[in-house]
């Protein structure tokens, strides 16, 4: 797990690319702090090279993609590769990245765990291939050389990396399938840079910061973040997940396409489903995720929330070793909200030592800034600040590596809001009294009809009568700039309606929901210097099974994740299995809120702020709309304070 950037120059003019690498590079330092390198590619040559946090033992040793001379300003480097170093596979001085293969053709910096690394090791050395590393690297490096663009069906795990061809005068990147790690670009007539996250453009100073008026109306209006390929910021470009490219560096010359698809069933029913088969499967299938998972070099740790996702890892990893390991929980003295006694079941039982933290409205306000810089755009409310202090928890017990249960929900039908695609299929394969039944068990006879009457009644607006119609359903709509929201009022658009519940599932799955945690999950352990694995979000052979079986069997009778609770029984504690009361990372919202409210607010005097909210109106209306602590969070009006820290921050490099 590491950080990677890099830049390439198209044209035949010699400019100096170091100073840009090197700033890139101290970006994203939290990212790898374990180690620097870079490598110099010149059209006759490539020079492996040091900075300042190469450690001595790197220098000093005999690997074959040893760094030669510091980085230095120089005029006769075409692109230049860098990589920040978090030593988790391989931890010898052979780890160090930009590495090569033995023929010094191909180089990569590279970020991620390719957990079936072992497995294609073996099968690459059957077809002739040698390694002069242990890494997993060097094993995406063969497989590039064996199979070409398609190597990255073959692995199973989470990555964003960039091979350096040197016989094709090329550079070939790729992202994992469903967003785990990052990848970011720039490009335009005369140079490409990336990186892992984008402060590190706007850092060297490729990019000035300036927010993109869609992906802000978006942000307010949808609570979308990063659904298209230009996010928050202005010219900068997401590599969707799933999708790999290729430059040429002697034309500038870029190819993106998307290489994997995830299938699913589109049955409502399926008569020769067998349940007893697949519950087995899948308990099969993910104790070898999390089997997988566990390789590493360093100790492995598990965030432990007490829901049915992160109880289930605990358990699996007990099945597996034998014994505890450490765990991390976010914790509260508000009984309300407090998963403390459950996650202690789940570590109790398997003789885990168990850690807490308590974070408080006081400590969110001294890491406000941190917690918004680290996520690079603004986020939706302090549920990220319970994972931020969970992996700095992780980090203050000198552990590198953690287990997360991310993805369970969008993987097996965990939200309230998969009621609405599950009532639709009961209504169309069993009839308007099954249909009837379940809106009284769920209790989702309001949510479901409210949702059909507000869908019927938009669909028949024009834009801008769509945007004040959410303005009444969300009172902080109404503290935007009513200009911008007229500029972008024809991107107002109506909520789709999925007809199974399988379909739903998919589309959170992919490049929507599941990525924007993704990437929360991903900025806070990485600020701390904390690889995160992610079995539920990347495990290929247990994702597309899942994804393989009828909706029916995924929702029953109203039961939320239904299938895997039957398919994990025997495994994690049955207390945990029968919970009903989903929490996730629940923080004391409206009450932090209130309590942090005087301090931020100069952050509303910011006068570009005016471009989006009418400042002078959140100024007037500041008490009414901040100190209601006991008003039920709705998730939305954090946004206000979150989208106007991004703004100072970010807007440094304007």
């Amino acid at each position: 797990m590491c950080g990677i950037a890099g830049i390439v120059s198209f044209t035949k003019e010699k400019v100096e690319l170091a100073d840009a690498a090197r700033l890139m590079n101290d970006a994203i330092r939290h990212r790898g702090p374990d180690g620097e390198g870079f490598l110099l590619i010149r059209e006759e040559d490539e020079i492996p090279v040091f900075g300042n946090d190469t450690p001595q033992s790197i220098i000093h040793s005999h690997i074959l993609h040893k760094p030669i001379q510091a980085i230095e300003p120089r005029h006769d480097v075409q692109a230049i590769l860098a990589h920040r170093r978090l030593s988790i596979i391989d931890i010898t001085p052979a780890g160090h990245q930009p590495l090569c293969n033995i023929s010094k053709t191909l180089w990569i910096t590279y970020n991620g765990e390719i957990y079936n690394y072992i497995e294609l090791r073996e099968e690459l050395s059957g077809l002739g291939h040698t390694f002069h590393t242990a890494t997993d690297t060097e094993v995406i490096l063969a497989a590039y050389a064996e199979w070409g663009y398609e190597c990255v069906n073959r692995f199973n795990g989470m990555w964003a990396f960039v091979i350096y061809d040197k016989n094709k005068k090329q550079v070939f990147a790729s992202r994992d399938r469903f967003g785990v790690k990052p990848f970011y670009y720039y490009k335009d007539e005369t140079l490409f840079a990336f990186a892992s996250e984008q402060k590190a453009l706007l850092q060297c100073g490729i990019v000035d910061f300036a927010p993109n008026e869609k992906a802000v109306f978006d942000y307010w209006l949808f609570s979308a973040m990063e659904q298209e390929e230009e996010g928050m910021f202005k010219d900068i470009i997401e590599l969707f997940p799933a999708h790999s490219l290729t430059l040429n560096l002697q034309t500038g010359e870029l190819k993106k396409w998307k290489y994997y698809t995830l299938p699913y069933s589109h049955k409502y029913s399926d008569a020769d489903f067998n349940l007893k088969h697949a519950t087995e499967k899948i308990q099969t299938l993910f104790i070898e995720s999390v089997r997988l998972r566990l390789r590493s070099d360093v100790e492995v740790a598990s965030c432990l929330s007490g829901g049915l996702d992160s109880s289930s890892i605990v358990a699996a990893i007990y099945r597996l070793t034998g014994k505890g390991l450490n765990t991390f929980t976010t914790s509260f003295h508000d009984k309300k909200i407090d998963e403390t006694p459950w996650a202690k079941i789940a570590s109790d039982k398997t003789e885990s030592e168990a850690h807490y933290t308590y974070p408080t409205s006081k400590e969110l306000l001294s890491d406000l800034h941190n917690l918004i810089y680290c996520q690079d755009i603004p986020i939706w409310s302090t549920s990220t600040y319970a994972q931020f202090r969970v992996m700095r928890l992780i980090k203050e017990h000198n552990i590198k590596v953690a287990l997360d249960g991310q993805g369970g929900d969008e993987l097996f039908g965990g939200y309230g809001s998969y009621y609405l695609p599950y009532l639709q299929g009961v209504l169309k394969q069993q009839g308007p009294g099954e249909f009837f039944k379940q809106l009284r068990t769920t209790g989702q006879l309001k949510r479901y009809f409210t949702h059909m009457v507000a869908n019927a009644y938009l669909s028949g607006m024009g834009p801008m009568q769509q945007v004040k119609f959410r303005q009444r359903i969300h009172p902080e709509l109404k503290y935007l700039n009513n200009d911008f929201l007229k500029r972008n009022a024809e991107g107002v658009r109506k909520e789709k309606d999925y007809p199974t519940l399988n379909e739903a599932l998919n589309k959170d799955f992919n490049n929507t929901l599941l990525k924007t945690y993704l990437k929360c999950e991903d900025r806070c352990s990485m600020w701390h210097s904390v690889e995160s694995r992610t079995p539920f979000s990347d495990d290929i052979n247990l994702i597309e099974y899942v994804f393989s079986l009828p909706s029916s069997v995924k929702i029953v009778n109203g039961e939320l994740k239904s299938l895997m609770r039957k398919s994990l029984r025997g495994l994690t504690p049955n207390t945990i299995l029968d919970r009903q009361d989903k929490k996730g990372y629940v923080t004391p919202n409206r009450q932090w809120i209130a309590e942090i409210r005087n301090e931020v607010k100069p952050i509303f005097e910011n006068p570009t702020l005016a471009e989006f909210l009418n400042t002078k109106k959140i100024v007037r209306d500041y008490e009414h709309l901040f100190n209601q602590p006991n008003k039920p969070d709705d998730g939305r009006i954090f946004k206000l304070i979150a989208f106007a820290k991004w703004m100072e921050i970010f807007g440094e490099w304007a």
